[in-house]
């Protein structure tokens, strides 16, 4: 009889699963049906057709969704339709911190508008939100065209978050 080895099963974690254009709530009603937690942010904007306008629910990051799951079912979710890959960072399947999960969460619950985009601010002065609902957000203060922004980066996907926030509800790490 051989020795079995103790198998552990490794702790889930949050990893950036990128899809296919446009297909970013479908992943989401797969990984859900699979009964694998996934998150996908998403925010209302109106669109204009030639008669009419509508408000729908688009991604906040187009191209990406975040996956809650142990290193054991990474290949049940590039299996999924849809998803192209993972994010890599190091040759490694980046992992994504819880914190900024809840920041993004915080953030889409309080409804203000808040946008992604491309990482190209240099980095500011750190501060934390003292006020509000995103109380005790923690990110960095910068300024574009003379107006001050509170930004949170997202470094696996290579964005930022950013919300005006007035600098009174503001104070420095």
């Amino acid at each position: 009889m051989k020795p079995t080895a103790d198998k552990k099963t490794s702790l889930p974690q949050w990893h950036v699963a990128y899809v296919k254009s446009r297909s970013e709530k479908k992943v989401k009603e797969r990984l859900d049906k699979m009964q694998l937690e996934a998150f996908l942010p998403l925010m209302k904007t109106v669109r204009q057709w030639s008669d009419r306008k509508k408000t729908v629910q688009t991604p906040l990051f187009n191209g990406y969704i975040f996956v809650f799951v142990t290193p054991e079912n990474l290949t049940r979710v590039r299996m999924v339709e849809g998803v192209v890959n993972f994010i890599y960072h190091e040759k490694k399947i980046a992992v994504m911190p819880q914190v900024q999960i809840d920041a993004i969460r915080n953030f889409m619950e309080t409804g203000l508008p808040a946008e992604a985009q491309p990482d190209t601010f240099s980095k500011g002065e750190k501060v934390v939100i003292n006020f509000g609902p995103l109380k005790g957000c923690e990110g960095e203060l910068i300024e574009i065209e003379n107006e001050k922004h509170f930004i949170i980066r997202i470094e696996v996907i290579n964005q930022v978050l950013k919300i005006s926030v007035p600098k009174a509800y503001l104070e420095k790490v």
